[in-house]
């Protein structure tokens, strides 16, 4: 008999922006009963974007998890973002799942979004399966699509259907395993005869089906030899074993809206795709469960959705997060539906579920039993490319804003927030314009804070062009003892990325050694603000070479403030210079786009050091200032239609050009 396990799927939906995944959600749904018409989008009343954000943006910011019955088998749907900013949350998806059904279009095979996900997929070494959908919205060259995808996704793309198109428009299918036509009205299926116009390329693409099926087996090999022909049983096998053994990635047709093919995804899904992968003990062995998704809800707070990955998660036990070295009482277990919610007692290895307000743990962690735990590989997610400073309006947005913010990150593996040191602004840091804007509408909307946002402050540096040497006296005579410091302080400039060196030259103890920890002190100290725009000097050395003391009014004090005084006076007659931060942008743009794109980042000073073709697309790697990134993510959006893609990460610092630093230091002297 077999196992729950057997009987179960997970499926992470995932793709692009605009391929209909959330349309594809509801014909699965309304496929298997359990809702009596489909949502659309354009209504926002789809099951999956019930978020009023993602209602009123149309489309989907956050994981949505649904489950579904077909044919003595549940099927568990992780519906992933498409939308850029958003797409590294289905790694977390992609993590629990052993399917990934990448949903596509021929408009959109090559979007940035798409080959992203797709990466995930791999990594992450789940068992593909494509289907393309709105078929009965566009035109289907159907070899010269098939050929796209293989030289998009590097994968022998093995068709199992054809699309029948009558009068330019797909509403139907043949099942090249069964070799039956299939029409669909009105969301009903009919079998039909095999269109005769499509014969010859049905036949074609028979011939590759039962050639990758005959190579997964030495046995079907000599029979196809003999035969050029295998049994139903005999394909279906060998499906199965070149989709395990990830050989071939089988690719599907149909529309969502139109409901046409959906039942056969579903077979599909059922009959070739695997189940998890547990040991065979996992149901009797300890508890233990990995966290995949956070989510935050207006009345019951924090929710966190989980696998298990072996034994029985059962309401009211106590639980210990090895991740966090803590223990958790574990509440009422929920089998989410969208935005709604079914209690059950208990979830089993293998399958999904959700629990409410645990008070320490996060997207990531993993629970166990304590006296058996268990690690999981950590959800690497990339870095933030777009940042933005905030304001509270009032002082009620004050006290409220850190509190909210705090949630929202928490919440939220793409997104940072930080304090920034010099300039004191709270910086959120995110993977787009959009995701900010987002964040900051989830602010007011849900906690009711209202911000006011400006540009982060670049964080420029000073230094010096040439070496120089100055005296630091102070001396000061009041009743009593007096104060008395003399040093002669030399400056001299250092390669980039050197930082700071303090450097003791004293001979025959004129500046006695228990005040050169003072005179140090009081350098690096001058150090922190410079004399062009008040921001820190780096890369260069500071020398004391000379001095004097009294042996009476001399003091830490005294040596402290004469070396500050002395470090400023070198500073200026050292040709100080303002330094700029510099990103190292790896871009990603399709071969149409290259021109535009390296135009931009010419425009903002940016210098290409490498172009590098890949697979219809061009890889730009170049070096730009951080101060002329502000909007990049937006820009690079519109100049290539939404299929451009970029990482960030610091370089170095580099010479400010001369007539940017006086307008920069312009500004600086205005503003102190």
């Amino acid at each position: 008999m077999p196992t729950f396990a057997e009987k179960l799927r997970n499926v992470a939906i995932i793709g692009g922006q605009g391929t209909g995944k959330t349309s594809l959600v509801e014909a699965f749904l309304y496929q298997a009963k359990l809702i009596n018409k489909m949502g659309s989008i354009a209504q926002g009343n789809t099951l999956s974007d019930y978020d009023q954000i993602e209602k009123k943006r149309g489309f989907s910011i956050n994981p949505s998890l649904f489950h579904l019955p077909w044919r003595d088998h549940k099927i568990n749907l992780l519906d992933g973002p498409g939308f850029t900013d958003f797409v590294p949350k289905i790694r977390a998806l992609l993590r629990v799942a052993e399917i990934a059904l990448m949903v596509i279009t021929p408009s959109t095979l090559t979007g940035s979004e798409t080959r992203k996900a797709w990466q995930y997929a791999e990594e992450e070494k789940v068992f593909p399966l494509i289907f393309l959908n709105k078929i009965d919205e566009e035109t289907v060259d159907f070899s010269e699509l098939t050929s796209r995808i293989e030289k998009e996704f590097s994968s022998l793309c093995l068709p199992l259907q054809i699309p029948i198109t009558s009068d330019k428009v797909s509403l139907g299918v043949v099942d090249l395993i069964l070799m039956r036509g299939r029409m669909y009205e009105e969301g009903k299926a009919k079998e039909v005869k095999i269109p005769k116009d499509l014969e010859k390329e049905v036949e074609k693409f028979r011939k590759k089906l039962l050639e990758a099926v005959a190579e997964t087996d030495d046995t079907l090999i000599e029979k196809y030899l003999e035969t050029e022909e295998l049994t139903e049983a005999e394909i279906k096998k060998g499906l199965r074993d070149g989709i395990a053994n990830h050989t071939f990635t089988p690719l599907l047709f149909g529309s969502a809206t139109k409901n046409v093919g959906i039942d056969l995804l579903l077979d599909t899904i059922v009959d070739f795709l695997p189940s998890p992968k547990l040991k065979e003990s996992a149901e009797k062995e300890p508890p233990s469960a990995f966290v995949f998704q956070t989510l935050l809800e207006a009345h019951l707070g924090e929710i966190n959705l989980f696998k298990v990955l072996s034994g029985v998660f059962s309401s009211g036990t106590t639980i210990y997060n090895s991740t966090k070295r803590t223990e958790e009482k574990i509440g009422q277990i929920y089998l989410m539906q969208g935005s709604s919610r079914e209690e059950t007692p208990h979830v089993v290895a293998g399958d999904t579920g959700a629990v409410a307000k645990l008070k320490k743990t996060d997207t990531g962690d993993v629970l166990c039993a304590r006296d058996n735990p268990v690690t999981f590989p950590p959800l690497q997610f990339p870095e933030p490319t777009t940042s933005i400073a905030l304001k509270p309006k009032g002082e009620k947005d004050e006290k409220k804003m850190s509190m909210a913010l705090a949630k929202l990150v928490k919440v939220d593996p793409l997104l940072k927030i930080e304090t920034d040191k010099e300039s004191g602004q709270t910086i959120l840091s995110g993977t787009g314009e959009v995701h900010l804007e987002i964040m900051i509408d989830r602010l007011k909307t849900e906690f009711n804070v209202e911000v006011q946002t400006e540009e982060p402050r670049v964080p420029y540096r000073e230094t010096i062009a040439v070496s120089a040497e100055a005296q630091g006296k102070y001396k000061r005579q009041t009743g009593g003892h007096g104060q008395y410091g003399d040093v002669w302080l030399r400056v001299r400039p250092l390669p980039r990325g050197e930082g700071v060196r303090f450097i003791d030259k004293i001979k025959g103890g004129v500046v006695p050694s228990r005040y050169i920890l003072a005179v140090e002190k009081g350098a690096k100290e001058a150090l922190k603000k410079g004399i062009l725009a008040s921001y820190p000097l780096v890369d260069l050395e500071v020398i004391l070479f000379d001095g004097t003391y009294h042996p009476v009014d001399s003091s830490d004090i005294a040596f402290h403030i004469a070396a500050s005084m002395g470090l400023k006076k070198a500073v200026e007659q050292a040709k100080p210079i303002l330094l700029e931060p510099i990103g190292e942008l790896e871009v990603e743009v399709p071969d149409e786009f290259l021109g535009d794109a390296n135009g931009d980042l010419n425009s903002r000073r940016g210098k290409i050091l490498e172009v590098e073709p890949s697979q219809g697309r061009q890889r730009i790697r170049a070096t730009v200032p951080l101060a002329e990134l502000h909007n990049y993510s937006t820009s690079l959006r519109s100049i290539t239609q939404g299929r451009g893609a970029f990482a960030k990460k610091f370089s170095h610092y580099e010479r400010v050009p001369d007539e940017i630093a006086q307008r920069i230091i312009a500004q600086a002297k205005k503003s102190h």
